[in-house]
């Protein structure tokens, strides 16, 4: 049986379409995710039942289903008498996120320079480069799912499984706003400057080099799209 049974899909995983999972309910909560994480369906947009489920040809009550996973997953809001909504984004929101991002991945960043193998350290590096062609849908998708390889490799050479699922779980949420701010003052050349730097931090056995260059690297992305959200008006202050 497909491992994508087992945990959440990633976006990352995603490319470009969501897995195909045996079970129905996991197909469609893989599409439905898929859709609200890369902004197709978008923040505050309502859901209608009965048009979702003429669109992908099935009854409600798997569609139910999969869209309270996503409520658990805080993506998706039930509203009595009102139904199901995309949740909301806030400037609030994201920079929790971030904030989440700055505790995790420079620890992780950290583990892998004590862990990491030769063969990790060329992955990683291979894993490094970022290209983006400005004002072009598909090379901004990309570029937002090769960063996010790249970030998950650094997860995957920490030889952790628990703070693998935990990085997974924060850089699928963090496509949203990447999505939203649609290449926001975005320099490739400068994030695999950076992500280079952190590698070589990770072969030369330094950890505290590698925390700090993390710790950096995830702090400049998130001043970028904070910028690019705001100047799109995409994101209100949360209220309470």
């Amino acid at each position: 049986m497909s491992t994508l049974l087992h945990r959440k899909p990633a976006l990352i995983e995603i490319l470009p379409t969501p897995p195909r999972p045996q079970a129905l309910s996991d197909q469609i909560y893989a599409t439905l995710k898929h859709r609200v994480l890369t902004c197709e369906l978008k923040p505050g947009q309502k859901l209608i039942e009965a048009d979702l489920a003429a669109e992908l040809g099935l009854s409600r009550t798997p569609l139910r289903e999969a869209l309270n996973r996503l409520g658990h997953e805080g993506l998706v809001t039930l509203a009595p008498f009102r139904g199901y909504t995309v949740a909301p984004l806030t400037l609030r929101d994201y920079q929790e996120l971030c904030e989440v991002r700055r505790l995790i991945e420079p620890e992780v960043a950290a583990l892998a320079a004590g862990r990491a193998s030769p063969d990790d350290v060329e992955r990683l590096l291979a894993l490094s480069t970022l290209a983006y062609k400005r004002g072009q849908r598909q090379s901004y998708e990309d570029y937002l799912r090769a960063n996010s390889a790249f970030h998950l490799a650094f997860a995957q050479c920490a030889g952790n499984r628990q703070l693998e699922s935990l990085v997974i779980g924060v850089l699928d949420r963090h496509q949203r706003p990447c999505f939203l701010g649609l290449g926001g003052g975005i320099d490739a050349e400068e994030s695999t400057a950076e992500h280079v730097a952190v590698v070589k931090a990770v072969g030369a056995r330094n950890p505290e080099r590698a925390r700090r260059l993390m710790a950096k690297h995830i702090a400049g992305g998130e001043r970028r799209i904070v910028a690019a959200l705001r100047a799109g008006g995409y994101c209100r202050r949360r209220t309470a």
